[in-house]
C-alpha cells in the first residue's frame, strides 16, 4: 500500500457526526460521506450533537448553522471551549450570502466554512483537508512531547539537575511577564527555557557530576551542549521561535561567553531572559562541584555582572521580581501549554 493510500484509509475510518435539521439535507451529505467510507452519526439539535460528542469518539464535526434549540455558532463555541472537544474541528454549514454569520463562525472558533449545498466533491475535499490537519496537529504534538522527554532525561542522567529546567522556565516566565512579552511569545520563552540544556545529552554523566574542576577537553564538551541542543531541537514546528535561544543562552553581554561570541542587543532577547534564570537557579541549587548559594549571595552576584555577564536592564527588572517573591520555593510552574 503506497503512503497516500495508508493516509487515504485512515481517513476513511474517520467518525463525522453531522448536525443537521432539515431531514433531505442530513441525508444527502450522510450518503455522501458513508459513500466516500466514512462512519457517520447525526444529530437534528445542538443538545444532542454535544450529546454525542460526549458519548462517542468523533473526528469532525459538520454543523447546520441553524438548529432549532441553539445555533450552530454556539455549538461550536461549546465544542471549542470544552476541554475534552476543543481540539476537534467543525466546519459549520451557512448561506452562501450571509456573510455576517462567516464572521461569527470564524470567531466562535470554526474551523472551516462551507456553503450550503454543498457539492459532493467540495464536501470530501473539505472532510479529507480537516482530517488531514487533525493529524498534522497529532503528530506535531506527539514531536513536542518526545523532545519534551529529553529534556527530563536530562535531569534523569544527573540526578542532582531534577526539577532545575521547571524553576528556570518558571523564572523567565516572570521576567518576561514583567517587561511585557504577550501570550504567545510567553509560551515560545517556557519552551525555550524547559528545553534550553537538551544539548547536555551528549555530555558524558562523569563530565556533569564531576566534583573537581573540568579540563580544557571536559570544559569543550559542556560548551558544544547549545549548538547541540539546537540540532536536536530543529526538526521541532516553530523551531525557529525556540533555537535562537537554546543556541545563545550562554552567550555574555561583554562578548565573552559562548559558542558564537555575541555581546549586547546581539544576543536574542529570550537568550538574555533565560541566561539570568539559569544562573538563578544554578547558584540557589546544589551542582555536584559545590554548594548551593544564599539568595542574598546570588542576588549580589547577578548585580556585580549586570553589564558584563548579563543584561543590566534585565536583571534589574528581575531582582525585583526576585525581592517581590520572598520565599525559596518556586510556585507551581506554568505550562507549556
Amino acid at each position: 500500500m503506497s503512503t497516500s493510500q495508508g493516509e487515504a484509509a485512515k481517513d476513511h475510518s474517520a467518525t463525522v457526526l453531522v448536525a443537521q435539521d432539515d431531514v433531505e439535507s442530513e441525508r444527502d451529505l450522510r450518503i455522501n460521506l458513508e459513500a466516500a467510507g466514512y462512519r457517520v452519526i447525526t444529530a437534528k439539535d445542538g443538545a444532542a450533537a454535544l450529546r454525542l460528542l460526549t458519548a462517542h469518539p468523533v473526528d469532525l464535526v459538520l454543523c447546520e448553522a441553524m438548529l432549532p434549540d441553539m445555533d450552530g455558532i454556539e455549538v461550536c463555541r461549546a465544542i471549542k471551549q470544552a476541554p475534552a472537544t476543543r481540539d476537534t474541528p467543525v466546519v459549520l454549514l451557512i448561506a452562501a450570502a450571509d456573510e455576517l454569520l462567516r464572521q461569527r463562525a470564524v470567531d466562535a472558533g470554526a474551523d472551516d466554512v462551507a456553503f450550503t449545498p454543498v457539492a459532493r466533491a467540495t464536501l470530501q475535499t473539505l472532510v479529507r483537508a480537516q482530517l488531514r490537519i487533525t493529524q498534522l496537529k497529532s503528530q506535531i504534538n506527539e514531536l513536542e512531547g518526545i523532545v519534551v522527554t529529553l529534556a527530563r532525561a536530562v535531569e534523569d542522567r544527573d540526578h542532582s539537575s531534577a526539577g532545575l529546567a521547571e524553576k528556570v522556565a518558571h523564572w523567565a516566565m516572570q521576567l518576561g511577564t514583567a517587561i511585557g512579552l504577550p501570550d504567545d511569545q510567553l509560551t515560545f520563552l517556557y519552551k525555550a527555557a524547559l528545553l534550553h540544556d537538551v544539548g547536555t545529552l551528549t555530555v558524558p554523566v562523569g563530565v556533569l557530576a564531576k566534583e573537581g574542576r573540568l579540563d580544557p577537553g571536559e570544559f569543550s564538551q559542556v560548551k558544544r551542549h547549545p549548538v547541540v541542543g539546537e540540532e536536536i531541537l530543529a526538526p521541532l514546528p516553530r523551531a525557529d521561535q525556540l533555537l535562537p535561544a537554546v543556541r545563545h543562552h550562554h552567550e555574555r553581554v561583554d562578548g565573552a561567553g559562548y559558542p558564537d561570541g555575541l555581546g549586547g542587543d546581539q544576543i536574542p532577547l529570550f537568550a538574555r531572559i533565560i541566561a539570568i534564570a539559569d544562573a538563578f537557579v544554578a547558584m540557589t541549587s546544589d551542582r555536584p562541584y559545590r554548594r548551593r548559594r544564599t539568595r542574598e549571595e546570588a542576588v549580589n552576584i547577578l548585580g556585580q555582572g549586570a553589564g558584563k555577564q548579563w543584561d543590566a536592564v534585565l536583571v534589574d527588572q528581575f531582582l525585583r521580581l526576585v525581592s517581590e517573591a520572598g520565599a525559596d520555593a518556586v510556585p507551581q510552574v506554568r505550562s507549556a501549554g
